[in-house]
């Protein structure tokens, strides 16, 4: 018999609406869920509850969804790569010192579970988890679905990578038949995900980046991901580097291509797609690839805050939406915050654009929830509505940041925190109980994410091209 929780008497709701296909306020009633799935929303629940939250003070909105990010990998570049830039290598943001700082397999784990402990406690319920050096360590599938977050594994294959021999030239290195290889064991990966008995677990093929992946592997992705029913998600339009190597390639915007080769479509995300051929910095010829990806029902996942810290941004989030493209959040790097994530958004759409209002409150978390959903083929997340899974999220509106609330979700999107999230539930189960994850000893991951650095930044002569230390790379911020 599944466990029933009531929420009783919420001060507010985040509702689904259908008849207007997006979110709406309900004020004082109740949400009750049993099992894995939403039972009840409205006033007065009349029926039985095993547990009851008194939902005073409380907004009840759905989990928030986090469709590109690499948890394993970045977290340890914490306090190394805010201020790094590339001196000869214009307009490619960190891709010269990107390999500079390597995770190993222990670090990579703590790494993981840190990245997935900001997730949760600001209310985020999915992510896809993007691993993209490689293929990934033993256990990797086992661990995610530890963590207790809904996951969307993504190994990611390539026909051949990029590096920098001097910190100048870019030079791309090819080994096709490895990555065909390797695309039959990410395939084994996810299709154990899918079977993983917490069902909290889900596939999504991964193709690095536009500029990595031949058409025959391309190809040979598409038609897995088409064989199992799951989402595509690839690198494009990431940098100035990748649009003009596509050019000299192809004659082609990254966009472009991938749209010839057919890899576009409504099961597909691109991540970033920030440089496209409208972008200031290319300063194309053609006005083209938002059309292009609208057409197809490609989703774009947006990484705002990545981009802030590299002096790039989308031109802009509003626009793409009024474009008709569906656009989705990620967090990529680090911080994993989702709170932080829709402020950046918004605030780097309104400068982009000049526009206040192009891209609103409700835009901005329609994009994180719905958005999303859509982009994932799922009609069960992102939303509080009957027969949608109990991801959900309880926000505490006694919380400085919050207050006064006359807005809850506007003043959590610009002045709210992540402190602002009080309880997370993912698949019916309870994952964060008064701002404490419950799945993980935060503290030993942190220590274990603590010693992993270190041992990366001993590593980092041995991994850059002039064999420079952490320190010569990247001074302290102050003298000591």
């Amino acid at each position: 018999m599944a466990t029933t929780t009531l929420i009783r008497n919420a001060d507010w709701i985040i509702a689904f609406d259908p008849a207007r296909n997006g979110h709406r306020y309900l004020r004082n009633q109740d949400v009750a869920f049993a099992g894995d799935s939403i039972a009840f929303i409205g006033p007065d629940y009349a029926g039985q509850a095993d547990r009851t939250i008194d939902g005073r003070q409380l907004m009840v909105m759905p989990g928030l969804l986090d469709l590109h990010l690499h948890a394993y990998m970045e977290m340890h570049g914490k306090g190394f790569f805010e201020d790094l830039a590339s001196k000869h290598m214009w307009m490619t943001q960190l891709f010269e010192y990107t390999w500079v700082l390597q995770e190993d397999a222990e670090s990579a784990v703590a790494a993981t579970q840190a990245s997935v402990c900001d997730l949760l406690r600001s209310g985020c319920t999915t992510m896809a988890e993007l691993y993209c050096s490689g293929l990934p360590y033993e256990g990797w599938v086992e661990m995610l679905g530890r963590t207790g977050i809904r996951t969307y594994v993504c190994p990611m294959v390539q026909s051949g990578h990029w590096g920098t021999p001097n910190g100048r030239d870019h030079v791309y290195t090819w080994h096709e038949a490895k990555g065909i290889q390797n695309l039959a064991r990410s395939l084994e990966l996810i299709d154990e995900a899918m079977r993983h008995s917490s069902g909290r677990l889900h596939g999504m093929v991964g193709a690095a980046q536009a500029d990595t992946c031949t058409p025959e592997l391309f190809g040979k992705c598409k038609q897995a991901a088409e064989d199992r029913g799951i989402p595509l998600q690839t690198h494009a339009a990431q940098s100035v580097m990748e649009f003009r190597e596509m050019i000299r390639r192809h004659r082609k915007t990254p966009i472009e291509w991938l749209a010839e080769i057919g890899v576009l479509g409504p099961r597909t995300l691109l991540g970033h797609a920030i440089n496209i051929d409208q972008h200031p910095w290319v300063n194309h010829h053609e006005r083209k690839d938002l059309d292009r990806l609208a057409e197809t029902g490609t989703t774009v996942v947006h990484c705002p805050r990545a981009f802030a810290q590299w002096g790039d941004m989308m031109r802009s989030l509003g626009g793409y939406r009024a474009a008709g493209v569906n656009m989705a959040l990620g967090t990529d790097c680090y911080p994993h915050d989702m709170v932080e994530e829709m402020r950046i958004a918004g605030l780097m759409s309104k400068v982009a654009s000049g526009h206040v209002d192009l891209l609103r409150t409700e835009h901005v978390f329609e994009i994180a929830t719905l958005g999303a959903a859509k982009a994932l083929g799922r009609d069960d997340l992102g939303r509080i509505s009957v027969g949608a899974k109990a991801d959900i999220v309880l926000v505490d509106l006694a919380h400085p940041s919050m207050r006064p609330v006359r807005d809850p979700l506007r003043s959590l999107v610009y002045s709210g925190v992540s402190g602002a999230v009080r309880d997370v539930f993912v698949n019916g189960e309870q994952m964060v109980k008064d701002r404490k994850v419950l799945t993980m000893d935060q503290d030993d991951v942190l220590d274990r994410l603590e010693a992993g650095q270190k041992r990366a930044l001993d590593r980092v002569p041995t991994m850059d091209w002039a064999k420079r230390t952490a320190d010569e790379i990247s001074p302290l911020s102050l003298p000591q």
